[in-house]
Order: structure tokens, then sequence, then C-alpha cells
């Protein structure tokens, strides 16, 4: 399965719009971090990664597809100072 495939079939078109639209110093890292473990554990388990994207806040979703789209983002959000 593609990255694509993949991160349509995790996030609702509504959260991989809202993922194009973040701005670095909107997006809480540790709670990207957290959903990130989170997902990683279940993996193998496609029902319950969607299921527990689902339960995530809009925001959170949205930088997690994020996180997992452009890795490049995440050089951006590590150089900012304050939140």
């Amino acid at each position: 399965m593609s990255l694509q495939s993949e991160l349509k079939r995790l996030f609702s078109p509504p959260v991989i719009r809202q993922s194009k639209r973040l701005k670095p110093d909107r997006v809480d890292a540790l709670a990207v971090g957290e959903a990130a473990g989170a997902l990683l554990r279940l993996k193998g388990k496609p029902t319950e990664q969607i299921a527990l994207v689902r339960t995530m806040s809009p925001t959170t979703a949205a930088a997690l597809c994020r996180w997992l789209a452009d890795p490049a983002f995440w050089g951006l959000v590590s150089n900012v100072s304050h939140h």
C-alpha cells in the first residue's frame, strides 16, 4: 500500500486538508509524539488504527497526518521556541 493510500485510509479528507495548512508554531509536538507512538503500537491492526485516529482531537490528527506525509515539516516544528 502506498503512503498516500494509507493516509487516505487513516484520515478523513477534512483532516488531510487541515494538515496541509498547519503552521509549525501551532503544533503540539508532544501530543503528536504520543499519537504516533499509539499508532505504532497498533501496527498490523488497521481497524484499531482508524478507531484511534477518530478519537484524536482534529488538530492532533491533522498534525499526525502531516508528520507521516511530510517529514521536512518537522524541521520547522523543531525550530519553534515557544507555543
